[in-house]
């Protein structure tokens, strides 16, 4: 079990106290959390994370490159599959993430802003 986390904090439940996840829910936030993340950034765990935000537009092969990038980051996980990856040409860059498990799936969006 885990504490819910949107926009950056911990999302409150009716109660006014830390929204708790669990299953699904919480294997996806796990799973959006190393897309998100740049590799990094993160003192206390510097391999937690992915490369994806390096991308650019005019990367060679950016959707290859996407898929790699996205299965390095879920590596700790084996559970969850990359099923597929699509990439915009526009800046910032969209790199859409498509993900599988055994009872579900999902998407994840990573911005690619130019930033990091």
């Amino acid at each position: 079990m885990d504490t819910a986390l949107a926009n950056g904090d911990f999302l409150l439940g009716p109660t006014g106290f830390p929204r708790r996840v669990s299953g699904q829910e919480e294997l996806l936030q796990r799973a959006t959390i190393r897309l998100r993340v740049p590799q990094g950034v993160f003192a206390y765990q510097p391999e937690l994370g992915s490369r994806i935000h390096t991308l650019r537009p005019d990367t060679v092969d950016k959707e290859a490159n996407a898929l790699a990038m996205a299965q390095e980051a879920l590596r700790e996980m084996p559970q969850v599959q990359v099923k597929g990856v699509s990439c915009s040409g526009t800046v910032p860059m969209v790199v859409q993430i498509q993900l599988v498990w055994e009872d579900g799936g999902a998407e994840v969006e990573v911005i690619c802003d130019g930033d990091i």
